[in-house]
This record gives C-alpha cells, structure tokens and sequence, in this order.
C-alpha cells in the first residue's frame, strides 16, 4: 500500500513509519519544513513540487490513499482525492472549517452561539466606528483563513483598530469579531461517518498568542454534546475534529474556531496519555480508511506546555521533554488531577 501525504505549511508531529506501518509514505510538500524538528526517527521520503504541480506529481506516484493534516492543504487534498478516483472521506463543503466566517455564519445560523463580527470585503480603512458599533472594545482581528493564530491581534482601543485598518486597506480576507471573555478550552472528538466520539476536552492555561501555552484535560461532558451539534453543523467525515471555544463567566460557550483535523500544539500526544489515542495519527488514518482504535478513559489526566527554554522545575507528575531551538514542549500526566493542575501552573509560569 502506498500512502500520499500533502504538506504545504504545517509540519507533521509524527513518525509517518509509526502512523502506517503497513504502508510505504511519501510527503508531497511545497514548502518546509514537512516535519516538526524534534520528531525522531528517519526522515519520510520527500518530493518538492509547486502546489499547481500536486497532480502531476501525484499522478507519477500513483498512491492508493491520498491524507494530509495540514490546515492549508484540506482543500487540495479533498480535491484531488475525488480527481483520482478516491473516496470522499474529507468534509463535502470543507470551507465550512476553513473560513472563519463562512463558519460562524453556519453555527449562527444552527442556533450555537459564536462572536458578534464584522466580514471585511474588503478592508476600508475609515470604518473604524462602524466596527466598533458592531463588535465593541477590545475586539480580535484574524484572517479568515489561517492557522495557529497567524496574524491575530487583540486590538484595545479607536486609534489601535483605525491604525490596523489603514495599513490593511483595501485588502481581502480578514475579520474583526468580538473579544469574549471568559476560559479558553478545546474539545477534541473521532468523527467516523455521524458518529462523534468524544476524546477528550482541555482548558487553557493561559491566552495563546504569546508563550507559555498549553492545556491540560478537564471533565466538561456538556461541550462534548456541544461539539456533537458542531458537527452535525459544518458537515461530517472521516477525520478528527478540533473545536476552539471560550466560557464565558457565567458558563455559557462561545464557538471561536473549528478545524476539520488533528489540533497543533502538543494536544494529540497530550490525548494520547488521557485516551489512548494520537490524534494526528488517528486523524491520518481515518482519511486512508484504515482502522484506528477508539478513544478510552486510561484514568490519567494529561496537559502540555510550550516554554521558552530553559532549566524545569522539579515536578511530581511523569513527563516527557522535546527541545526545539526556540521552544522546549513539556507532556505531563497524573492519576491525580489536583497534582496535575499544580505541576502545569509552575510550568505555565515560565522558565525557573
């Protein structure tokens, strides 16, 4: 068996020998790099070939099973998949988890609640009041269609939201919504036809824009029947779902981000010890059609930290470490949740 898999921006977290190991790989990337540095093992067999030359290359492999988890070749893989003759088993309409908008308008629509925001067709830059009126103060500019917070910002006041839409006049593609206080979590869940299996639900530690990052694992079950209703909403497949919400202080959820894929981060190996599953591999494995185990209690808690370098406190809870040159990322568990919660605070707190 012979398994394609596309990359054009974000970087696999796993060995792809460990993913399939009853399959030959190959990585199709238009750029670098195709997998993330501290990922062991030997390097995939790598073709560099221009985005507008996927099929051709494609067409020169000849592979059984056409896969990606990377947020900026969804579409190509869907498309693509269905030019050689493969099953769809990505979303029918996977703009409805691509764009922003397009997302919240269908959630919106579904009766789930999302931001107040403002689509920008085009950017005008004298539209600062406008804005304001319709989202308020602080409020979040995004593009609509990017990954792992590129190009966010929270904007706090007139002057710092009228300076951004004049250095962005003119220009598509972007979106003001409204800032939502509250507790940042992630629900993550196998999605195998209709069937949505819950995997797990985490919480921020802190906001994501800036380092130290992470989540560790809560009991939360009523996002999980939440996440079921999104969904149901943006369309189902064969994949892994990855939902970005906020609780707001009096504990009503508000839909941020949905992706149709394995999250970032460290949050599939973080699932792994919680559930008994990787999720970029299980992700993977559901787009080649090949069996994946399903989501189990294993009665520990897990979270994980992206840190600026540097030395680690002493911890009680079992933990992995990976170095990069400019993050260490840190994967700790615990039968012990109130442990747990104490260890990734002193991580989440910086260096020591």
């Amino acid at each position: 068996m012979k398994i394609a898999v596309l990359h054009a921006r974000q970087p696999l977290t796993t060995d792809l020998r460990e993913v399939f190991p009853e399959a030959e790989c190959v990585v199709v990337s238009c750029g670098e790099p195709a997998v993330r540095e501290d990922v062991g093992g030997e390097p995939p067999t790598l073709v560099q070939a221009d985005r507008g030359d996927w099929a051709a290359v494609l067409g020169g492999i000849k592979p059984d099973e056409l896969v990606t988890n990377d947020e900026y070749s969804l579409a190509d893989c869907a498309g693509l998949r269905d030019a050689l003759g493969m099953a769809a088993r990505l979303p029918a309409y996977p703009w409805k988890y691509l764009d922003k908008v397009t997302m919240k308008r269908e959630l919106a629509a579904a009766g789930i609640t999302v931001p107040r925001f403002v689509a920008f067709e085009p950017v005008v830059a004298r539209s600062a009041a406008e804005v304001v009126a319709r989202v308020g103060l602080p409020l979040v500019v995004k593009p609509r269609q990017e990954a792992n917070s590129r190009g966010v910002r929270v904007l706090s006041t007139v002057a710092e939201l009228s300076e951004w839409l004049a250095a962005h006049d003119g220009e598509e593609g972007w979106e003001a919504e409204e800032f939502v206080a509250g507790v940042g979590h992630h629900v993550n869940a196998v999605v195998r036809g209709k069937h949505v299996e819950p995997v797990q639900v985490g919480r921020y530690l802190g906001p994501l824009l800036n380092l130290p990052i992470g989540s560790m694992s809560v009991r939360y079950d009523s996002l999980h029947e939440l996440n079921e209703r999104v969904v149901a909403t943006l369309g189902y497949a064969e994949m892994v779902v990855h939902t970005e919400l906020i609780v707001r202080p009096d504990g009503e959820p508000v839909i941020v981000e949905v992706a149709g894929r394995a999250p970032g981060g460290e949050v599939p190996r973080m699932a792994e010890r919680h559930a008994g599953l990787n999720l970029e591999a299980a992700h993977l494995r559901l787009q080649a059609g090949l069996p994946i185990g399903s989501p189990q209690r294993t009665g520990l808690d897990a979270a994980w930290i992206w840190r600026r370098p540097g030395g680690l406190p002493e911890l009680a809870s079992p933990h992995e470490v990976r170095r990069r040159d400019s993050v260490h990322s840190v994967v700790l568990w615990n039968a012990d949740a109130d442990q747990l919660a104490a260890d990734a605070q002193v991580l989440a707190g910086g260096p020591s």
